[in-house]
């Protein structure tokens, strides 16, 4: 089965990036501005795009502080549906306490489709999370329909 996989150096300390993966206003700030979830092992968040014509769902299935986030998609995209996403944050080797996070959206059962789409995607989206922590500001889908 292939994987999205995608590296990126953050320059915050694990705890910020930790909150921004696990919290409504962080995920609203570089994902989707429509969110509906709670840092809740069991729970399942919901991240709204393009008026709602998409809603991914995720439950989530691993929180270690500052550490470590999984979900598993359980609606949204037939192609997303039973993947699982990873965060997985290490500290950078550097006396500023930056952070090293590992992405995976892993279990896609083809490169057919949207696999290459998404996984652009992603590379996006993680660069709009290193800018919101970085700079306060990033780059979030609006949730509003396109055009």
């Amino acid at each position: 089965m292939p994987d999205i996989l995608h590296q990126v150096v953050i320059n915050a300390r694990p705890s910020a990036v930790y909150r921004a993966l696990t919290e409504p206003g962080g995920l609203a700030s570089w994902w989707t501005a429509d969110v509906d979830a709670e840092p809740e092992l069991g729970s399942v968040a919901r991240f709204g795009f393009d008026g709602r014509s998409t809603v991914f769902m995720m439950k989530i299935e691993e929180l270690e502080a500052d550490e470590f986030v999984r979900w598993h998609c359980v609606g949204g995209h037939p192609e997303w549906e039973h993947t699982e996403i990873t965060f997985d944050l290490s500290p950078a080797d550097d006396p500023a306490g930056g952070t090293v996070l590992y992405f995976a959206h892993r279990g896609w059962e083809s490169t057919d489709g949207i696999l290459a789409m998404c996984s652009f995607d992603w590379a996006r989206y993680l660069m709009s999370l290193r800018a919101y922590l970085e700079t306060g500001t990033g780059s979030p889908h609006s949730g509003k329909p396109a055009g």
